[in-house]
């Protein structure tokens, strides 16, 4: 009987040692699941920096007295100069589209062409806009992973 015992109780431990590296792997697969689907999600995070871009300017325009914290913030967003758009009361921005044609700056630095229409009450307008995206290499729990910024510039 004490055999039996030692037998369970060895194969028990044995069964809980192995269930740590069924962990690791699912926690790595489980990682690399992540970052396919964070790669699939650029586009959607250039389109929302474009539109915090525009709300910005739209609130700069509105409510002058938050100017130096706008100001700031779109510094934040700009790779040169803030882009000034006048009469955006009203105005939004419509339909963004990542156009495939990257340009590649640099090692680190990539020039992506977004389109998009600027609807008013009356018009609309097809406009387009350069996003500079600056990626780095940073390491989360001993596995590379990828983070960029985003920075707009009108040329």
């Amino acid at each position: 009987m004490k055999k039996l015992i030692y037998i369970i109780g060895v194969l028990f431990l044995w069964s809980c040692a192995n269930d740590s590296s069924l962990n690791k792997e699912a926690a790595i697969e489980e990682v690399i699941s992540n970052v396919v689907k964070f790669e699939k999600s650029e586009n959607a995070i250039f389109k929302e920096k474009l539109t915090r871009y525009f709300d910005l300017l739209k609130l700069k325009e509105i409510h002058p007295d938050f100017e130096t914290d706008l100001i700031s913030q779109l510094q934040n967003l700009s790779q040169n100069d803030i882009i000034e758009i006048k009469n955006l009361e009203g105005i939004n921005i419509e339909n963004i589209t990542v156009v495939n044609n990257i340009l590649k700056v640099s090692d680190s630095i990539e020039k992506v062409k977004l389109t998009y229409n600027i609807v008013g009450k009356n018009f609309s307008k097809k406009d387009s806009i350069y996003a500079y995206k600056t990626s780095t290499e940073i390491m989360i729990d001993g596995y590379p992973a990828k983070s960029f910024d985003i920075k707009f510039a009108k040329e």
